[in-house]
């Protein structure tokens, strides 16, 4: 057993405190709001909790669960009350900036481990969490050359007991990896949406908009803010991605206005066989 912090307790930062307090860890959750912590007590997924961020004094772990623009003010403000050895990690869906920052707001003897979870819902709030929300997804764990072997063989003992897979990339291949297969499709559906939204048929097309406008735009419906966060501090890499979209889609068109029916096939093929080959 070991006593883990949680600083945040909204989807991720609820579902692992579940998580972790169903695999016999001591569980601290730290948040803004007492009815936050309120319902987590009530919920049985914290053993206590805290509206201040210096009672993680006695905490072996650390999981930083807050949105990306506070991961870095948070760790400076529970830096100075580390204790010896201490792991912290966070969840953020990006990792160059925020791992380069970390890395130098730690105190000797102290350790951070960049994480981020591939898993979440459009509901962010504590009230959507689940015990069993990371069960068979990939956890990225990024490691670069000042990285504690120590600390991330710790980590990994803790995130396996939540079920989650190990995956292990560098912040700048992770950053690259998230771009495409997380980030690019909020950008995606997002000027979709924006698209029909401007259509003087808007009407009518929301009138038989079925299950396949639902599904491939469902990610718009996450909290508009987090999109800000991963563009933001992602900026290179989905404008890189940006870029390979653009073209693929240009391809498209002109295979389209060519009335290209084989061109259209392949590309079809071509898209259908690597998807069904992840899922």
């Amino acid at each position: 057993m070991k006593k883990i912090a949680i600083i945040g307790l909204g989807l991720i930062g609820g579902s692992l405190a579940f998580s972790l307090k169903k695999a016999g860890h001591y569980v601290t959750g730290i948040a803004r709001q007492e009815e936050v912590l309120n319902k987590a007590r009530e919920a049985s997924a914290i053993d206590a909790g805290s509206l201040n961020l210096q009672d993680i004094s006695d905490s072996d772990i650390i999981f930083v669960c807050t949105p990306i623009n506070l991961i870095i003010p948070v760790l400076e403000q529970i830096a100075p009350y580390l204790k010896k050895g201490a792991v912290v990690s966070d969840v953020g869906s990006s990792k160059q900036e925020i791992v380069a920052k970390a890395e130098k707001l730690m105190p000797k003897g102290t350790y951070f481990v960049g994480g981020h979870p591939m898993a979440g819902k459009e509901q962010t709030k504590f009230e959507a969490a689940e015990i069993d929300l990371f069960k068979d997804k990939t956890w990225i764990i990024t490691e670069t050359s000042k990285t504690s072997k120590k600390a991330v063989e710790q980590l990994e003992e803790v995130i396996l007991g939540t079920g989650a897979k190990m995956l292990k990339l560098d912040p700048k291949t992770h950053d690259m990896v998230v771009a495409g297969i997380s980030h690019m499709p909020l950008a995606i559906a997002v000027s979709l949406v924006n698209a029909v939204a401007s259509s003087s048929d808007k009407e009518n097309m929301a009138k038989c908009a079925a299950s396949g406008f639902r599904d491939t735009t469902r990610i718009v419906s996450g909290d508009p803010l987090l999109g800000v966060d991963m563009f933001t501090t992602n900026k290179k890499a989905v404008l890189k991605m940006i870029g390979a979209f653009k073209k693929s889609l240009s391809k498209l068109e002109k295979i389209v206005k060519n009335s290209d029916s084989e061109g259209m096939k392949i590309e079809l093929e071509k898209a259908k066989e690597f998807r069904d080959s992840i899922f």
